[in-house]
């Protein structure tokens, strides 16, 4: 938080979960103990977790990270940068682009649910002005929306089994295929 207020950069290393030899879980510091450099911008809760919302110099662009992942975090006497990259986002729609907080490609995409997932779908999603919804037929209805397409992303639609499908466009719908087959 001191970061945030004070407009400075902070340094951290990241933790990851393993199965040791043992088969027990424990965090490893992953890429090797690598020191990570972000400009942190927002704290975000996600799905009762809590992220840092930050902008990396190393490549150009935000970042978010679990907060209790992190550890030997220290403040810099750097101030942060990344403002630009930031203003750019919609906080409130942030979070219902990215599932589980991992990036990738954005992608405005089309979804087809049953009726009854509603208001599973506006809980994600918002009702904000870049989603739409439309009744397909009396049984069902169809979103498109502004997603980062990711595994965490066609973990979620399958979480929902036959009751929602994608309808476009075609490459994510191959990209979901393939997602299905692996």
């Amino acid at each position: 938080n001191e970061a945030i207020h004070h407009n400075n950069k902070i340094i951290f290393k990241y933790q990851k979960y393993i199965l040791n030899s043992s088969n027990q879980s424990e965090q490893v510091e992953r890429k090797r103990g690598t020191t990570y450099r972000v400009s942190p911008y927002k704290i975000i809760i996600n799905d009762g977790f809590y992220y840092l919302l930050s902008y990396s110099s190393q490549y150009q662009a935000m970042r978010t990270f679990r907060l209790d992942r992190m550890k030997e975090v220290k403040l810099l006497q750097e101030a942060r940068d990344g403002s630009e990259e930031y203003s750019k986002i919609d906080i409130q729609n942030y979070t219902h682009q990215v599932f589980s907080m991992v990036s990738g490609k954005k992608e405005r995409v089309t979804i087809c649910f049953i009726n009854s997932l509603l208001d599973a779908v506006i809980d994600r999603f918002g009702t904000g002005k870049d989603v739409r919804y439309n009744k397909k037929d009396d049984h069902h209805f169809l979103l498109t929306a502004e997603v980062e397409i990711s595994d965490q992303f066609f973990s979620w639609i399958c979480g929902f089994r036959k009751r929602a499908y994608i309808v476009a466009p075609d490459e994510i719908v191959k990209q979901m295929n393939t997602f299905l087959s692996d």
